[in-house]
């Protein structure tokens, strides 16, 4: 049988979002993680081009493809874990398409918004600023600005009159004759930094004059991003892992020339001195998709970085199906607290008839055996077919 360091409470996460073929949390995949081995070691563990080189100053693009149902959502929820143990900070998001990409404003919101950290809860930006708060001085603040490059950007304004604000415990708006304290600044820098709207005594105190929102400074939204990176860096994390997952990959699909000029945007600024540094983006999503659009782009050098860095997910085998059984038995277990008769014989005939009723082993799909087990007009998971019944 096998052994899980599992609490209940976990365990019934688990089953739960099984259920209704959703991968588990970051934090939950290795319960349940089986096969692609090598893939993993690639992004994660490769000193010359895995989060460890990250970590060591470069820039990566990988792209993560497969079939609908493959498990490339759970794939890139393990890298998010994978990512937090080596101490980064990540954002992980969905785009509905390819397409999105192509929005500039709506790809660097995506990834502020849902930054998470390796070492806390929340979401956003407002531990990262708590911690600078809590952590600089205006020594340091300066130290930092000369050494990334940030004096005579607005960032470096906003963290200034952050500094101020919460070292004094509030701050008078002259212009708006308001006083705000200082948790009311540190809100309205993580809500300009992400994309709201804030008041106009909130974009006073943080130094915007004329512009509404982040979302109308377009040309500067990167610049944005790799001070936001710089400022994870001299806070003590290793990275920045970025990991976007396409979503409606089964929808029909047009290229456009703004999508592809993202991407080689992207690609300048990862392999580009000064830019992308220790940031790795994963794209995650079709592969005949991305090779369309690749091919489409006509950009030579984004072309040959494609090929070297795209990672098909290879098949699971039939011994893999087995072990995910087991564990998804064994999690049960710890879920209901309740001992279980399914023997790894009895694994073995659940994978078997799923893959003879999906084709075979080598056309059965994670998803399919997780959800479909016994095809797609049943209605039983694999957990409904396990059950919880004990000895």
């Amino acid at each position: 049988m096998v052994s899980l360091d599992l609490e209940q409470d976990a365990a019934m996460d688990i089953l739960t979002r099984l259920q209704n073929g959703v991968p588990p949390e970051p934090q939950d995949v290795p319960h349940i993680r089986v096969g692609r081995e090598s893939e993993e070691k690639r992004i994660c563990d490769k000193p010359t081009e895995g989060l460890p080189s990250v970590a060591n100053g470069t820039g990566q693009i990988f792209f993560v493809l497969g079939d609908f149902g493959y498990g490339k959502s759970f794939f890139i929820n393990l890298i998010a874990h994978r990512a937090s143990e080596q101490d980064f900070i990540r954002s992980e998001f969905d785009i509905q398409d390819i397409e999105d990409l192509a929005d500039k404003d709506d790809l660097y919101v995506g990834i502020v918004r849902n930054i998470r950290y390796p070492d806390a809860r929340g979401r956003g930006l407002i531990p990262l600023l708590r911690q600078f708060c809590e952590e600089f001085d205006e020594t340091r603040l300066d130290s930092m600005a000369s050494e990334y490059g940030m004096y005579g950007h607005s960032f470096y304004t906003m963290l200034r009159n952050l500094l101020e604000a919460w070292d004094n415990g509030r701050v008078h708006v002259d212009r708006d004759d308001e006083w705000l304290d200082d948790r009311e600044v540190l809100s309205a820098v993580a809500g300009y930094l992400s994309g709201e709207d804030i008041g106009l005594a909130e974009k006073h105190a943080i130094g915007k004059k004329g512009v509404g929102t982040i979302r109308k400074e377009t040309d500067k939204l990167y610049d944005y991003l790799r001070h936001i990176r710089s400022l994870a860096l001299e806070l003590g994390y290793d990275g920045f892992a970025v990991l976007i997952d396409e979503a409606a990959e089964q929808l029909e699909w047009t290229s456009d020339t703004d999508t592809t000029q993202r991407l080689i945007d992207l690609y300048n600024r990862c392999y580009k001195g000064g830019e992308f540094e220790n940031i790795m983006f994963v794209f995650v999503g079709n592969e005949e998709k991305w090779e369309s659009l690749i091919d489409m782009a006509g950009h030579q050098a984004l072309s040959d970085r494609y090929r070297a860095k795209k990672i098909v997910l290879g098949d699971l085998d039939r011994e893999n199906y087995i072990e995910l059984v087991m564990r998804i038995v064994r999690i049960t277990e710890i879920a209901y607290d309740s001992a279980l008769t399914v023997t790894e014989e009895d694994a073995a005939e659940i994978v078997d008839e799923a893959a003879s009723i999906h084709g075979d082993i080598n056309s059965l799909s994670p998803r399919q055996l997780l959800v479909f087990p016994k095809g797609q007009d049943n209605q039983q998971t694999l957990i409904d077919l396990i059950g919880t019944g004990s000895k």
